[in-house]
């Protein structure tokens, strides 16, 4: 083996040109955070990346920060350094919900199933997707609220599928859980001991655990949140903020009456019976051990 080749495919040489990446990469995310033309959330994100540099100064911690960076990122009209990023991203994890589609597939039964919804997840089209392609037979009820407008468009994509949908309003769940063979959530973030979803999922999964129905939360592994990567003051600005305008559910409400409107939520895992991701499914305990040995995709 030649020297030359002896030096590039040390693993020390290898970190210290992704180091070198990494640091031209940040500074020109950074050097946008005086860009007029980009959005108050996408600023707010720089900062935060900022912050990750000062106070954790390590390329997994700015690795794993850009990740949920661009998991949160509308691609249209950001600037050429944040296009790029995004492209190689989304290559990378191109048809990744078909890899945890077919894990959950895998897990658990579905032929002649009752299968619950709540929310608006492409995992789980895919995972139905997959059972019409395999000519399974199959009940999906879709629950949602009165202004729901995430599960009412899950609703649509299924049954635009070719698949018969039943929609339930979230106030009759009680009548139907003991109708139902398992629940499938999607989430946003998965955390040591709590996962981040839309409001009320935490009711779901624990109405459920008093039925002994089972419930899959389908994700993949962009979706882990170390939190030991990272400064405090930047894991609000990842996780968001659980509270929106009360006007949404009460539009000038009385005086004395205060409207408090809760689009997401923090769940216990321990609700959960397994976490399904695109190469394995874990319980709530075998994923605090995968959280604990996190790597996300390296994009330098």
């Amino acid at each position: 083996m030649s020297i030359l080749k002896k030096i590039t495919d040390n693993p020390i040489v290898e970190s210290a040109k992704a180091l070198q990446n990494a640091i031209k990469t940040a500074n020109n995310l950074i050097s946008l955070i005086s860009d007029n033309k980009i959005s108050n959330s996408v600023r707010e994100m720089l900062k935060g990346l900022r912050t990750v540099i000062a106070e954790k100064p390590n390329i997994t911690s700015v690795n794993h920060y850009i990740n949920h960076f661009l998991l949160k990122i509308d691609p249209e009209n950001q600037p050429i350094v944040i296009k790029e990023l995004l492209e190689v991203f989304h290559e990378r994890w191109k048809n990744v919900d078909r890899k945890t589609a077919e894990i959950a597939n895998q897990q658990f039964d579905f032929s002649e199933k009752t299968i619950l919804l709540h929310g608006n997840d492409l995992n789980v089209q895919s995972l139905i997707e997959l059972w019409s392609v395999q000519q399974k037979k199959f009940s999906i009820i879709q629950l949602i609220s009165l202004d729901d407008k995430i599960g009412k468009k899950q609703a649509k994509i299924i049954a635009q599928k070719g698949v018969p949908v039943t929609v339930i309003d979230d106030a009759s769940l009680g009548k139907y859980l003991p109708k139902i063979d398992i629940i499938l959530l999607g989430c946003d973030i998965i955390m040591h001991e709590t996962f981040i979803t839309k409001s009320g999922a935490h009711l779901i999964a624990a109405a459920a655990q008093y039925y002994r129905i089972p419930v899959f939360v389908l994700a993949d592994s962009r979706k882990i949140l170390n939190k030991k990567f990272f400064p405090q003051s930047v894991i609000d600005t990842m996780i968001g903020s659980e509270i929106k305008s009360g006007d949404t559910i009460w539009k000038n409400a009385p005086q004395n009456i205060e409207v408090i409107f809760n689009h997401i939520e923090e769940v216990p895992n321990q609700l959960i019976s397994k976490f399904i991701l695109e190469k394995e499914a874990f319980t709530p305990i075998e994923l605090v051990d995968k959280i604990d040995k996190v790597l996300v995709t390296n994009f330098f």
